[in-house]
């Protein structure tokens, strides 16, 4: 299950963020994402959790 794609209110939900700011980071190139058709863009939870430890593993925090 992990590896279905979600929307941007799933991802925001498990992440404890509002859809909102997952749409930002997505549109500052922060996370990943998957277009589906021209208006329609899913998440991976997996690669976007990845990519997030990445970059705080870069500034050198531990939280995400």
């Amino acid at each position: 299950m992990e590896n279905d794609l979600l929307t941007a209110d799933q991802l925001a939900n498990r992440l404890g963020v509002k859809p909102r700011t997952v749409r930002q980071w997505h549109q500052t190139g922060l996370i990943p994402a998957t277009r589906l058709t021209p208006k329609v863009i899913r998440y991976n939870l997996d690669e976007v959790v990845a990519s997030l430890q990445k970059r705080q593993a870069a500034k050198g925090g531990d939280d995400v």
